[in-house]
């Protein structure tokens, strides 16, 4: 027979209190990168023959402002259930230093992802900064880094530039 507390334990293993503060880190941390990658998207070139390449951007920037505002919600009424079970609340609320590392390391990769797009153009600096992100994420098979590097370039390239008629950064330095 299962008891309350083993229950509780099997169903959060990492504890309530842990997940509720993780998701309310990561969530705003991804509403913050959000605005920044929407903010960028006013530098884009404007375009008038077929899609604006601002449309896309903005979608999965939106797209991924409501849902980390969703994953904060979840955190904060997380918390606030371990906080009414006795646990404590937000108190202690900190970000592991390797995670903030991580975390500013991502940022400038995509910071130097957005200035190096239209100088390097989209198939010179898309895969460098996919492995990037990859690295960032702890990924360390080499071989599937730089597959799915290379492989999501291509599959994006098509989707955009070929289906969509988006036109994409090209390398301009000759």
């Amino acid at each position: 027979m299962v008891t309350g507390s083993q229950q509780s334990a099997a169903c959060h293993p990492i504890g309530a209190k842990n997940m509720g503060k993780r998701e309310i880190i990561i969530g705003v941390c991804l509403m913050i990168l959000s605005v920044v990658f929407y903010a960028l998207t006013y530098q884009f070139p404007e375009q008038t023959l077929a899609f604006s390449p601002k449309i896309f951007p903005r979608f999965v920037s939106i797209c991924l402002f409501i849902i980390s505002a969703i994953l904060v919600v979840q955190g904060i009424q997380t918390v606030r259930k371990s906080s009414r079970e006795g646990k404590p609340g937000l108190t202690g609320l900190t970000m592991s230093k390797a995670f903030f590392i991580r975390l500013c390391l991502g940022i400038l990769i995509g910071y130097a992802y957005t200035r190096l797009l239209p100088v390097t153009g989209y198939l010179v600096a898309t895969p460098p900064f996919i492995a990037g992100i990859m690295l960032i994420f702890l990924e360390k098979r080499w071989l599937k880094i730089v597959a799915t590097s290379i492989i999501t370039t291509g599959m994006l390239y098509i989707l955009f530039r070929i289906i969509f008629r988006v036109p994409l950064p090209r390398f301009s330095l000759f």
